[in-house]
Parts: structure tokens; sequence; C-alpha cells
């Protein structure tokens, strides 16, 4: 059974129910709905990582409550982080259904003071047998910590096994709970803010307010982050480290290191679409970022074009996940910002090499027909590439052919969000795709006519 979300009356949102697949695109107009999906999806997946972090932060203190409450309550501190005050939402009700009978519900308290987040029995009783098998560890090493003096090396090393061992078998066991064990990772629109400041010294507020900056640059820049955009930062300060080599050589390491034909292929492509869209290759040395051009030239990360600044972390992101084979979920709002429609159609060849590899699950927000019109070609050439392969693969690499039951696209309008794929042809339908070059087409056709008449 597939992973659904359910939404009502929830921001421009009044009725939505959909089955996520491996690639999931929404297309619609600005404040349309696009982020508010996408958003509610990614909170209700990373739960499973705030209940990891939980159940390890009670461990370190030693302190436990049976009650699922003091969880609920940090859950819903998340919520609030990710998308401000919803009381204006009397009655709003999201429902996450995992796919293994366990669902979480995110609606207004009763007396509609509060949000409540709501978990159900299933999650209840996992969440007892999980802090009991702490308890039964804390109370063994409280045990062997009072005869400290007559314990064995041997008895000490034991308790640290049953430890790790513990750790690993609860991290598989949420990952069940959750039935997801996938890395998750959210990249939000304005990339290009966290490049442009990348020279500057700032520091960053941590605050529940939207993102604001002190434009005072004599002196320390102060920025007031969103929580998305938070972990957006975290994760690719984290990264950064990786590429004090250059990329290239990164990668030619782990090409000659792996035994695999095609993965070979599949890195190597990676590589040749991110230096593409690039046009030079990143590099990270003693705190700064560069993109490299060759021949001796580079540029500082902030002096690179807006284009550059706002893809370079989806690139690098995505080709570090296809280089480690590392499975994972992935949003990704507004993927062809500042591209020219070239390098959105390289775009989504990449994401479709990310996506065509380990199970992994994608989710893109976008404005751009040239993004549907890309993923159409892909979607074709796996159908047709079934009776001609090889006139398919001079055309499109095998690689990032797409079958139709991996994805789904929706228009998100009018509270609400529909399919715009054809089921019988297994392609998104073209109708959807050409409907604003429509408008301006029609606009253009009226003052022909108008002209005629003259």
């Amino acid at each position: 059974m597939s992973q659904q979300l359910t939404i009502h009356n929830f921001g421009p949102l009044k009725e939505l129910q959909l089955d996520l697949k491996d690639l999931l695109i929404f297309i619609g107009s600005q404040a349309s709905g696009k982020s508010t999906v996408s958003k509610a999806i990614f909170f209700f997946k990373s739960l499973r990582d705030d209940l990891t972090s939980y159940l390890y932060q009670c461990y370190d203190k030693k302190q436990f409550e049976d009650s699922v409450s003091s969880f609920a309550k940090r859950a819903k501190q998340k919520f609030l982080k990710m998308y401000g005050s919803v009381l204006q939402f009397p009655e709003m009700e999201l429902k996450y259904q995992y796919g293994n009978g366990m669902e979480v519900i995110v609606k207004p308290s009763s007396n509609n003071q509060f949000t409540d987040i709501i978990f159900d029995d299933h999650f209840r009783q996992k969440f007892r047998d999980l802090v009991e098998q702490f308890r039964n560890l804390i109370a063994e090493q409280q045990k062997a910590s009072s005869r400290r003096l007559f314990s064995s090396s041997r008895e000490i090393s034991a308790i640290k096994a049953k430890e790790a061992n513990l750790f690993a078998n609860i991290t598989n066991e949420v990952n069940q709970l959750f039935n997801d064990d996938r890395d998750l990772l959210f990249l939000p629109a304005g990339r290009s803010l966290i490049t442009i400041l990348s020279q500057q010294r700032y520091n960053i507020d941590m605050g529940d307010d939207l993102t604001s900056i002190n434009t005072d640059l004599s002196s320390d820049t102060l920025i007031k982050l969103d929580y998305l955009m938070q972990n957006f930062i975290n994760r690719i300060d984290s990264a950064k480290p990786i590429f004090n080599q250059a990329i290239n050589d990164l990668i030619q390491e782990t090409i000659a290191n792996s035994p695999n034909n095609e993965t070979k292929q599949v890195i190597g492509l990676a590589q040749n679409i991110v230096n593409s869209i690039l046009k030079g290759s990143y590099r990270y040395q003693n705190g700064s970022e560069r993109i490299d051009f060759g021949n001796g030239y580079s540029t500082l990360i902030n002096f690179a074009s807006s284009g550059q600044q706002e893809v370079v972390w989806i690139l690098l992101l995505i080709l570090l996940f296809i280089i480690n084979q590392r499975k994972v979920f992935l949003v990704i709002e507004e993927p062809e910002a500042h591209l020219f429609p070239i390098a959105q159609n390289q775009m989504i060849n990449l994401i479709a090499l990310l996506s065509n590899q380990d199970e992994n699950q994608i989710i893109l927000t976008t404005h751009s027909p040239y993004i549907l019109s890309s993923f159409n070609n892909l979607l074709y050439a796996y159908q047709l590439g079934l009776e001609k392969p090889e006139e398919v693969e001079s055309v499109v690499n095998h690689n990032f052919w797409i079958h139709s039951d991996k994805l789904n696209a929706f228009m998100v309008n009018e509270g609400t969000a529909y399919s715009i794929m054809d089921s019988e042809m297994g392609l998104i339908k073209s109708a959807e795709i050409d409907k604003a070059s429509e408008i301006i087409v029609n606009i253009f056709n009226q003052l022909f006519e108008l002209e005629d008449e003259a």
C-alpha cells in the first residue's frame, strides 16, 4: 500500500488527497498551494528522524516519559516553525497514512486554541516498546555501575556492545514504524541567498519568524531564517569539506574504485550534466566557495551568475547521492530557477538518474512547462525504447528513461490538486503543458485579428 496525504481546509487548499509515487511533480501559479503540499509530506516523513533524535536525547538524560505527549509537543513546535500560526484555519485537517496501517493527524484542538498532533494507537504502543528497551539498558548500566569495582573489562565491553546494538535496532524499528529508511532532504526555493552571503560574515538567528536580513555589512550580518532553510544550510555546511579536492578528482577516484560498469556510466553522466549546467567545477578551499572554469580562471560563488548560485547545491547534493548510492527522499522547490530551458532539461536528466537509482523518492514543485516537457520526453523514451532500444538510445540515454508507473504530475489550482497524467498514453497531458503558452498565443492572435480588421 502506498503512502497517502489528505489535506482539508488548510492554507489555499480546500480538499486534496494523493498517493505518493517515486516521482511527484506539482505545477501551479504562485500561492496555489504547491509548497503547502510538499512541506506537509516532508513534515510527516521527517517525524521519523525526530522520534529517533528524541529517544536518543532522552537516553542521554536518562529520563523517559511513557506518554507520547512530550514528543507530540515537539512535533507541534516543528509544524508551527514550518507553517507559522495556523489558528486562522479552524476547520483544517492534515492526515498522513504511512502505508503500513499507521497514520498521524494534524488539526486544531477542540477549543480551537491550539494545534494538535494526534498519533494513533499503533504509534503509541510502539513508542512505549521503544522506551522500555532503553529503560532496560539503563537498568543494566546502573546495575553494572553499582558493582564497577568488581566488573571485568569484559562485562563493561558487553554493556557498550549492547548499547551499540540497541541504537542500531532502534533505528531499524523506527524506520519500519514510518515505513521509510531513506535519507530526507528538503531544498527550498531562494537558495541563492546562501551563496550570495557565503563570503560575508553573518550570524543565523534560528528564530521562528520569516527570513530577515540586517543589511549593515559593516558588522556581522544577521539573518533570520525559516526552519527548512536552516536545515538546508546545515546540510550544505556538512557537505562542503567533501569538496576540498576538485570535484572531478573525487569523481574519478570513485569511478576507478567501482567494479560496476553501469554505475561508472551513471556517475560519468551525472558529472557531465553538473559541469555543463555550472559551466565549470565547484571547489571549496580555505573557507571559500569557487567555481573553476579552466585555464586558471575561477570566481567566488557570490560573484557567479544567479543561475549558478541558485542551482549549485541542487547539483552537488544530487551528485553526492548518486556517487554514494544512498537512498533519498528529496523535495526540490523550483529546480528551474534562473535556468535557461536547455539547462532545465539537463536538470531533469540529472533528477532522472537519481530517481532510477535505489528506490529514491523525489518531489518537485515548479512553474515551468519546460520541466513537464522534459519529463514527457523521458516517459516517451521509455515506452518507445521497449520496441526500438538502439534507436532511442541514440537520442536519449537509457539511464534517463522513466517508467510511467513511477511518476505522477499534478496541477494545483482552485484549492485542490488534480492529476494531469494521461493514463492511456502514460504521458503528461500536452494541453496542460501548453496552457500557459496558449494564453499568451491567444492574446497575440486577438491583436493580429485587430490588425486585419484595420
